[in-house]
């Protein structure tokens, strides 16, 4: 089903955004005080802002991932965290999917190593284990699954205030099905998502999940956390 809805918006007439759209995000970036620029293509923008002494990145461009259809919603964030720091949140759709990509090259192939061309998402499922919590709601791990260097880390990242918010998307699509992935990993937070249409209501949603991600980083970061 989720490569079926993928085909379905990438063959939609209306998957680059109108000119009317981008004002709408600018006006609303503009309210809120955030650095707003638009970018080379049609409908594409980068928003900047400050959380706590972190400068932060959100831009909305062309696709880099083969599994995101239409335009992409990518966040960056230099949040000081230990290097060694690895976690990855990721919808279950698409990590079935990545997994499907996985096994059959593994199964189809003589090759002993995975191909440079997958993603690196599909990567960080063959090197971290899938983690998870019993206080954390069954309908979250319905939705998403959390791989790590160790269940402490994305404890602390994910409970908390970061995780009512990623269970309050404001379309049904984008908590059911839409591409997402929230990371820490080389000292950042990352956030990827796919995001074909400047509606503003998603993009307010993803940056008060982007933000929040960063301000549980820095927690972390402040108070450590042992393997469990």
């Amino acid at each position: 089903m989720f490569e079926r809805i993928k085909k379905w918006v990438a063959r939609s007439p209306d998957s680059r955004p109108e000119q009317a759209d981008l004002q709408a995000v600018e006006a609303w970036a503009m309210a809120r005080e955030l650095g707003f620029e638009s970018l080379f293509n049609d409908g594409d923008f980068a928003l900047t802002g400050q959380q706590a002494v972190w400068s932060w990145r959100l831009e909305r461009t062309e696709p880099v991932r083969d599994f995101i259809q239409g335009a992409e919603l990518r966040g960056r964030a230099d949040v000081a965290l230990p290097e060694d720091v690895a976690v990855m949140l990721i919808n279950r759709p698409l990590k079935e999917d990545l997994e499907k990509r996985v096994y059959e090259q593994v199964t189809h192939s003589v090759q002993t190593t995975l191909d440079a061309d997958l993603p690196e998402e599909a990567r960080w499922l063959s090197l971290y284990d899938e983690v998870g919590w019993s206080t954390a709601p069954l309908e979250f791990w319905d939705r998403y699954a959390a791989v790590a260097d160790t269940r402490a880390h994305a404890q602390q990242w994910l409970e908390g205030d970061l995780l009512p918010l990623l269970m309050a998307w404001p379309t049904p699509a984008v908590q059911q099905i839409t591409p997402f992935i929230l990371q820490l990993q080389r000292g950042r937070v990352y956030l990827r998502m796919e995001y074909p249409h400047n509606d503003v209501p998603t993009l307010e949603h993803a940056l008060a999940v982007f933000t929040q991600a960063c301000v549980s980083a820095q927690l972390l970061s402040a108070d450590g956390a042992e393997p469990i």
